[in-house]
């Protein structure tokens, strides 16, 4: 994989890396010290560790279902490849993901030449594959996000002043990833000419810069690979018994992340309910707008935020359950996916039939 990217250009990735991740961690220090280190730091140590140990596992039943999410709908697109391959294949987009700021939407470029790699299949249509997968995995923070909050206000019943200041939010949240997907499927001859529009004018500055033809950014090239995108996505939005099974399994993947915030308030002594932190987990994907790596510190702030509001616990605690549950989900998918990424540059398992 390493010869994907050419070294200059990792190098500064990796300086890039580092600076928002320094940036990211100055930010998370702030927000621990204004939530009072010292009080965060005891609500720490009054963690159970053999509960908390239960929120790692529930992280790794998160992580083995989003990669058979994955596995599900790339063997659609190609010929089925071994699980193992394509869990480290996954593992190492979850690490590109995670470690550059708004990787979630940046990197998907990147990840679908790494898929086209060790599946046989046009970059196009690796692309697709990691859209599709990524789509079904992220679609549980809207559906199971939903249900916790329908748990809380008929549970919890909290008070209107206290939710109104984010229903607006939340609504134009959901309203523009309707919208945005709905243009996407509905209207492609727009999203084509727009696409071209902008890759035509990108090509002209290139080529301006550069005094050379940039090929790939032609009108045709762009409609090709534009056509073969949609394609595949048809190809798996047809398939419905295997996007079902996949969905299943997105949902089962998210519930583990929901799993291991119930059980690190149950370790740090402050318990909430699952459908809480159902709620909890899907209103923390808010943090992501922060321009740091996964999120840092902004995901943090939101989770401590809501759980503050909704549960009967001092800020300083809910702090604390953020950051024990973004070490037992964020950090740690960060170490195991480091790891398959350098496994997977070290050994670079070819799939069969690809020689």
């Amino acid at each position: 994989m390493s010869d994907l990217i050419p070294d200059d250009e990792r190098v500064s990735m990796e300086r890039r890396a580092a600076l928002a991740f320094g940036l990211a961690l100055l930010l998370l220090g702030l927000f621990v010290y204004a939530a009072g280190w010292d009080n965060v730091i005891a609500a720490i140590y009054r963690t159970d560790p053999g509960i908390y140990l239960g929120a790692f596992g529930a992280t790794v039943g998160c992580l083995l279902c989003r990669a058979f999410v994955w596995h599900r709908v790339l063997s659609i697109v190609d010929e089925p490849r071994p699980y193992w391959l394509t869990s480290g294949v996954f593992l190492t987009a979850m690490f590109t993901k995670y470690v550059v700021p708004y990787g979630q939407v940046a990197s998907g470029v990147g990840i679908a030449a790494v898929v086209s790699r060790y599946y046989d299949a046009a970059y196009e249509e690796g692309l697709a594959g990691v859209v599709s997968a990524d789509f079904l995995n992220y679609l549980p923070y809207y559906t199971l996000g939903g249900v916790g909050a329908g748990y809380v206000v008929i549970v919890h019943s909290p008070p209107v002043a206290e939710l109104t200041p984010y229903a607006l939010p939340v609504a134009l949240l959901v309203a523009l990833v309707a919208l945005v997907v709905g243009i996407l499927w509905r209207h492609q001859a727009l999203v084509l000419r727009t696409v071209v529009g902008i890759t035509t004018g990108l090509r002209r500055i290139l080529e301006r810069l550069f005094g050379r033809n940039v090929n790939v950014l032609q009108p045709e090239n762009v409609k090709r690979r534009f056509r073969g995108f949609y394609a595949t996505l048809d190809l798996v939005a047809r398939n419905r018994r295997a996007v079902a099974v996949a969905l299943a399994f997105a949902h089962l993947g998210w519930l583990g992340l929901a799993v291991a915030l119930y059980l690190t308030t149950q370790a740090i002594g402050a318990p909430i309910s699952l459908g809480m932190a159902m709620f909890a987990v899907a209103v923390s994907k808010f943090g992501f707008v922060v321009p740091t790596p996964g999120g840092v510190g902004g995901v943090e702030l939101a989770l401590a935020t809501v759980l503050y509001l909704l549960a009967p616990m001092a800020f300083a605690t809910a702090t604390a359950i953020a950051l024990l549950w973004r070490l037992s989900t964020y950090w740690f998918t960060i170490a195991v996916g480091g790891l398959s990424a350098m496994a997977v540059t070290l050994k670079d398992p070819v799939p069969p039939g690809a020689d």
